[in-house]
């Protein structure tokens, strides 16, 4: 196994902060993704009657217009200007449980006195280039603070197989060979089917595939190491198969990964949710537990039991208006339009159900909590039509809705 005293590695000394060549990458990144979501939400989201209803009568054309302002509540806690270490911020949260953040992923560790249990890995966390000479992983990363040095990671947790929140798993491997995976089977079962052939869309993914867990589990396992200990729950597909709940009883944290956005809306259609049904009770499942702070896994901020029963009150808005969209007799007006295409004018009367539902949840006066969500959450007036695209279709096909 590698020694972990070998990291930091020499261009990475402790306490000092990390290259900042990943920050012009990744913010570069991250601002074309929103640039392309605000794009794509202005000309294929919000006016999706093609010119087919006569003008003053579609709901998209009504549509609350798109901005990039962040609200407060959503804003990164810390300021990005104040990241501890560069661009990523590493945080005690209590206990020896740390969080790491880039400002867009989040994933986390638990020290103990025999070594060290890290939770997902990120390649967005780190430059992953090709020479390792020019790299600085997520390995190195980790052990950029004074806490886990001499502690080498013995076990490593997936919280689901979506590649952009393990696709640096084999950089751990690579550095720890006798390192423990742990993953619910699905997870596993869904990494067996990759091909690993993607290449170039994010530096780190698609060019190693994530190695295949060693330990698997059905239901519920207890991690256990030295005196730390971590929960793992799977509670069904909250957002996809194998995605599980991660407890650490004794710091009262909880990590569940690409369900709930703290002071944000989720991302686009529920964050690609399989089953609307299961990522809808997914939030009372999280308000189950006992904690103190939550784990989402992007952004930078954290989260609270307080931030969950917004979410989830934003979430029953959605509901009740894509229900009241569904039922309104002038959605259905393309059909009395279009004749000869009967799967274009459903495609228009299912953007016409969207853009009304996002009409009434987007408008204090009309949405059932009274809530300005373009105040309280970032992204609202951007991915609120998604959801209520995604909410609207599943309330009207779904036989376990």
């Amino acid at each position: 196994m590698t020694n972990p005293r070998s990291y930091p590695r020499s261009n990475l000394e402790i306490g000092t902060p990390l290259v900042n060549k990943r920050f012009t990458f990744f913010a570069f990144l991250f601002s074309s993704i929103v640039l392309m979501s605000l794009y794509a939400a202005q000309v294929h989201a919000y006016q999706t009657n093609h010119g087919f209803l006569p003008p003053g009568t579609s709901a998209c054309e009504a549509h609350v217009p798109v901005t990039l302002n962040v609200p407060d509540n959503a804003l990164p806690v810390p300021a990005s200007a104040d990241y501890s270490h560069g661009f990523y911020h590493i945080e005690e949260i209590n206990n020896g449980l740390f969080y790491i953040t880039d400002g867009v992923y989040q994933t986390m560790i638990l020290v103990s006195h025999d070594g060290i249990i890290l939770v997902d890995a990120p390649p967005s966390i780190g430059i992953n280039n090709a020479d390792p000479a020019s790299s600085i992983t997520l390995v190195d990363v980790i052990y950029s603070i004074e806490q886990t040095q001499g502690k080498p990671i013995k076990k490593l947790i997936y919280s689901h197989s979506h590649i952009d929140h393990i696709g640096a798993a084999s950089i751990v491997r690579d550095a720890f060979p006798e390192v423990e995976i742990i993953a619910h089977k699905k997870t596993n079962e869904l990494i067996k089917k990759g091909s690993g052939e993607v290449e170039g869309i994010l530096q780190g993914i698609g060019t190693n595939p994530p190695p295949l867990a060693t330990e698997v589990f059905a239901k519920n396992k207890k991690v256990k190491l030295g005196n730390q200990v971590l929960k793992l729950s799977y509670k069904g597909p909250t957002h996809l198969d194998g995605n599980i709940f991660i407890y650490a009883p004794k710091q009262k944290v909880l990590l569940l990964i690409d369900v709930v956005f703290p002071g944000w809306s989720p991302f686009n259609n529920l964050a690609l949710a399989t089953s609307v049904h299961e990522y809808l009770e997914s939030y009372d499942e999280v308000l189950s537990y006992n904690f103190d702070t939550f784990i989402g896994g992007h952004v930078s901020r954290l989260g609270t039991p307080a931030d969950i029963t917004e979410g989830k009150l934003y979430l029953q808005d959605i509901k009740s208006n894509a229900l009241s969209a569904l039922k309104n007799p002038a959605n259905f007006a393309i059909f009395g339009v279009v004749q000869n295409n009967p799967l274009g004018a459903f495609n228009i009367y299912l953007n016409e159900m969207a853009c009304d539902c996002a009409n009434k949840t987007l408008n204090a006066n009309t949405t059932p909590s009274g809530i300005d969500w373009r105040s309280r959450l970032g992204s609202a007036d951007i991915n609120t039509l998604t959801h209520c695209w995604t909410i609207g279709e599943a309330m009207r096909i779904d036989a376990d809705f």
